[in-house]
């Protein structure tokens, strides 16, 4: 999971649930991205840091 910030209100229509601006929420980062790809890319902001595999 993955923090985010809402930029503009939206409606999740899966879970039917109301996203206000400036809120904080946890989503997948696959569903963050079908949230961009309907909604659009000025919906969502990503507040942590995408964690980096380690090889040995």
């Amino acid at each position: 999971m993955a923090k985010f910030e809402v930029l503009k209100k939206f409606k999740d229509k899966e879970t039917k649930e109301v996203y206000e601006k400036g809120t904080e929420i946890e989503l997948t980062v696959k569903r963050a991205d079908e949230v961009a790809d309907n909604l659009g890319v000025s919906f969502l902001k990503r507040l942590d840091e995408p964690k980096k595999d380690k090889k040995k």
